[in-house]
């Protein structure tokens, strides 16, 4: 494994990636969209040449300690070559592997799930998938690469809970951006379309963190229990709420 690739940061030990899992976490650089509440925005841009041997070697100090590996980013299936050999790299050394991920490269997740180098997709899912133009908002994207993205990421979402892989979907709630109206949208669609080993996490934008929505609204924690329990879903497995406040909060 020598080829080399646009790196962004790594995390040898991380509890919080993966609920209930000590794991490393690999940022990628790169992603095909310009969301103005992109909170990881130092990967979007520029450059670090490594070498995946490299990136390898890192993974396996920290296997001792782990059990599992998260790409993120940026959006790592814009490199799918360097995640592939990553991915067969950590199957090696028997570490579950998860993805953070827009859903935007339906064939690179269903490469790697074809391949068997998957156990947990986080998939951000930024607005109603029956929106796309909202979806363009959310994304910095035209109204075209809105309708494409979320074709994609409902395709994503299907094909992985088809082949049985874990799934958490995200959203990050920002006022004027998305709230409780986009929230119980997603959340309804989730539990008619869709079952399996599915969780939907709402997550408190912090707009200091953010790209560009520096002046944004916050939602507080009761705003966001709010829109956690107003629904009773059928197929949804868990709902949970993330925040500055109390943290990672089961609350179905």
């Amino acid at each position: 494994m020598d080829n080399t690739f646009n790196f962004g940061h790594f995390i040898p030990i991380s509890t919080v990636d993966w609920h209930g899992r000590s794991a490393s976490v690999l940022f990628f650089r790169g992603c095909q969209f310009d969301c103005p509440y992109c909170q990881n925005h130092a990967y979007l841009t520029g450059r670090d040449d490594t070498t995946v041997e490299e990136l390898s070697s890192k993974i396996s100090k920290a296997v001792p300690y782990i059990s599992a590996l998260v790409f993120s980013g940026g959006e790592p299936t814009m490199q799918p070559d360097a995640l592939a050999d990553l991915a067969r790299y950590a199957r090696s050394k028997s570490l579950d592997i998860g993805i953070e991920t827009n859903g935007f490269a339906f064939d690179v997740i269903r490469t790697m799930v074809d391949e068997e180098l998957l156990d947990k997709v986080f998939l951000d899912i930024k607005a109603p998938l029956d929106e796309p133009a909202h979806y363009a908002k959310v994304t910095g994207a035209d109204e075209d690469m809105g309708a494409r993205t979320v074709r994609a990421a409902a395709g994503t979402l299907t094909m992985c809970l088809d082949a049985e892989i874990e799934v958490e979907v995200r959203t990050t709630v920002f006022k004027g951006l998305a709230g409780a109206e986009q929230v119980l949208n997603i959340m309804s669609y989730l539990d008619i379309t869709t079952s399996g080993n599915l969780t939907y996490a709402i997550q408190q934008g912090i707009p200091e963190n953010t790209r560009s929505l520096k002046d944004a609204g916050i939602f507080h924690r009761d705003e966001l229990m709010k829109m956690a329990r107003a629904m009773k879903p059928d197929k949804i497995k868990h709902i949970r709420i993330r925040t500055q406040e109390q943290g990672d909060e089961l609350i179905l």
